[in-house]
Formats: structure tokens, sequence, C-alpha cells
């Protein structure tokens, strides 16, 4: 019985190191994480939760780095269209053909394993082979994550985006808020990570898994309707 608690306490103390260097790592790599430049893909994904994230997409847009963008996981009663035509600069019949043409607004995600899945039908939809992500920096590595899963032979670009001045990435230890965000999000990285090792057992060769059922029609409406 004493050999099999000591042999308990040496695994957990084992997992409590290697848990805590695995934070160190992700702490530093959420910290030098930087948009790819002069990224270019056939589509945009935004992911909601901060309002720099959907400004940037815009801007991506815009600069003709893609062809279209999808705004995942906003929320029915929000008003995106008329809050992203103040994004855009310019005339506004030259905001209004943008957004008419080229912009769709997903409501359907919860969360970001949603959002993948959201993306993921409206990627097969439109055919694209290529998309840039984007969202905050301390979200990136979970979506990259779980995007990956859902939609493994499809090019994803990463587009970070800082979104708060109160958090304080670069000295996270320093300032609790932070400290707790990233700590949060890493252990949601490490369920998102078993998730997509699972897929990758589950479809080794990594085609695509397409949804039974035809893309939902929310993950298609354009804005302009």
């Amino acid at each position: 019985m004493g050999q099999l608690r000591k042999t308990l306490t040496a695994l957990v103390a084992i997992g409590l190191v290697a848990g805590g260097a695995g934070f160190l790592v992700f702490a530093h790599k959420v910290g030098t994480l930087a948009p790819a430049e002069n990224a270019r893909a056939d589509a945009i994904v935004v992911l909601t939760g901060d309002e720099e994230r959907i400004s940037t997409g815009v801007r991506l847009m815009v600069e003709g780095r893609a062809r279209r963008l999808l705004i995942s996981g906003v929320h029915p009663a929000t008003r995106v269209p008329t809050e992203l035509k103040r994004r855009i600069e310019g005339s506004d019949s030259a905001r209004k053909a943008l957004v008419g043409c080229c912009v769709d607004i997903g409501h359907d995600a919860l969360n970001t394993i949603g959002n993948a899945d959201e993306a993921r039908e409206w990627v097969h939809a439109h055919g694209f082979g290529s998309i840039i992500v984007v969202t905050s920096a301390y979200h990136m590595l979970r979506s990259l994550a779980e995007f990956a899963r859902a939609m493994p032979e499809i090019e994803i670009i990463a587009y970070p985006v800082t979104t708060s001045r109160s958090l304080r990435i670069d000295d996270w230890w320093r300032h609790w808020p932070t400290a707790r965000l990233l700590a949060a999000e890493y252990v949601k990285l490490l369920g998102s990570s078993v998730r997509f090792g699972l897929g990758r057992i589950i479809n080794p060769t990594g085609t695509a898994l397409r949804p039974a059922e035809p893309p939902s029609a929310a993950a298609s409406v354009r804005t302009g309707r």
C-alpha cells in the first residue's frame, strides 16, 4: 500500500510539472504570435468575442486578402450588418456593396467547437480550399486545433489580434486577470488537443468528414438579404 501511494504521488508530481511546463510554453507562444504578413486565402473566418476581431476581418476584406468573409457565432439579435458598415471606409454604396456581396453571418455557433463546425459547412458549401482565421491571440491556438480537427484538408492561416487593453500578455505573471484567462484557455486547449488527436486516429487519411445533413441556412445567409 505504501509503494502504491508513493507511485501515485510521483505520478501526480510528474503531471503537475509537465502541466506547468506546458502552460509556460503556451503562455510564451501566445505572447509571440503575430499575423502572417501579406496573408491571403480564399476566405476569412472571424470568430466573435471581441470587437477588434470583426474590424480586423473587415479590414482584410477591404485590402483584398480574400473573396468572402464569415462572421461565426453571432447572436441572433445582434444587428451585425449595421455594425459592419460603420467599420468599412468609403461611401455608403461601397459599404453596402461589400457587405451585401461578400459577407456572411453565422448564428449557430455557441463556442469554439461550434465555430469550427459552422465554418466547415460554410467552407464546403462555397468550395474554398484555404481560409484566414481571425481571433484573439490568446484564443488562436485552441481555434487552430478545432479548425484542423473539423477540416483537416483545408489550409488554415492564423491571423491573431490583440483584443483588450486590460490584458497584459507580455508580463502575464504580474497580472492576475491575464494569468487566470491564460490558465483557463490552456485547460481548454488540452481538451481541443485531445479531440484533434482522436480525430486523426479515427480519420488518419485527413479526408474531410462532411456533415450528414446539408449546410444550415444560417451558415450561408447573406447579410444583404
